[in-house]
């Protein structure tokens, strides 16, 4: 047995101790809860890591999307509010961390959907991950306190050294890997992605509708909104899902054209500030959020 060089993210689910707790008091949270880690239990399959949002880029036909498959690669570990996965790397670090990177958005996605949001760190680094859950290493260590110390909002931040090893500078299109579309740097100086850049990214796809990222965005939406206005008590809370709120609006989404009626129909509403042109001096982002949708009506 010997260490290996490994991509490796940690991912901490946030506020899983106060739905913990209120699972004491209502068995709905309980099945809930159960659902969340039942899920994200399916992902320690490593074939579960499929390469099928990768073989979609352009940027992975033009590289053979076969170089980007990360299944016999790959494991993952998940504990309590916690999951590791790693994914053995070669001399194929950008192919891997495209493959990696995009299942990681999707997952976001899919939970953040159901009202989880998650923060985590990725690095790569010295490894020992086997399928039975055993994981060992600086590689780990180094992603835990990416984690815990620069993550802050729900979002994935990606290590110096990390970045060192992925094709920076861009200068010309032909050098782009799928990851390119997903990260971006951050107003504090991080590198990484959110949950919902999965939506931005993967709008063209065809079997993506208006119709599901409508849906999706809707329900993101609510998340976001809700948790602006449940953290009375909690600035650290608010200041996350303001984060939200500003990253969120800043998702680039075409419209949806209607060639009968010759219309755009946006596909993602804005959230917008508080009493954002009302009168009052109302504290909830939601009355602000019916006001203006009772205005449609």
């Amino acid at each position: 047995m010997k260490y290996e060089n490994r991509l490796i993210a940690f991912i901490d689910i946030l506020g899983f101790k106060e739905i913990v707790r209120s699972s004491e008091k209502d068995d709905s949270k309980i099945e809930f809860l159960y659902s969340v880690l039942d899920y994200l239990k399916s992902w320690e399959t490593s074939e579960s890591w499929s390469s099928q949002l990768v073989e979609i880029e352009e940027d992975a036909q033009k590289k053979g999307v076969e170089n980007f498959d990360i299944r016999d690669k790959t494991n993952s570990t998940s504990f309590s509010d916690s999951i590791v996965v790693s994914v053995k790397v070669e001399n194929n670090v950008n192919e891997m961390a495209s493959t990696l990177i995009v299942n990681l958005a999707y997952i976001g996605a899919i939970l953040f959907e159901k009202g989880i949001l998650f923060r985590g760190g990725l690095t790569i680094g010295n490894l020992i991950h086997n399928e039975n859950g055993t994981v060992f290493g600086q590689g780990l260590i180094d992603a835990y306190q990416l984690e815990s110390n620069n993550a802050k909002f729900p979002r994935i931040v990606l290590s110096d050294k990390l970045l060192k090893q992925l094709n920076y500078p861009l200068e010309t299109k032909r050098n782009r890997y799928p990851y390119h579309q997903y990260l971006e740097r951050f107003n504090d100086g991080c590198v990484g992605f959110h949950q919902m850049i999965y939506f931005q990214v993967i709008e063209s796809w065809i079997e993506m509708t208006d119709e599901k990222i409508k849906i999706s965005l809707g329900k993101i939406r609510k998340v976001i909104v809700n948790g602006l206005d449940t953290s009375f008590e909690n600035p650290s809370v608010f200041e996350k899902f303001k984060w939200l709120k500003e990253q969120y609006n800043k998702l680039i989404i075409l419209n949806d054209f209607d060639f009968e009626t010759k219309t755009h129909e946006n596909i993602k509403l804005k959230i917008r500030e508080l009493n954002e042109g009302i009168h009052g001096h109302n504290v909830h982002y939601k009355y602000t959020d019916d006001f203006y949708d009772s205005t449609k009506k």
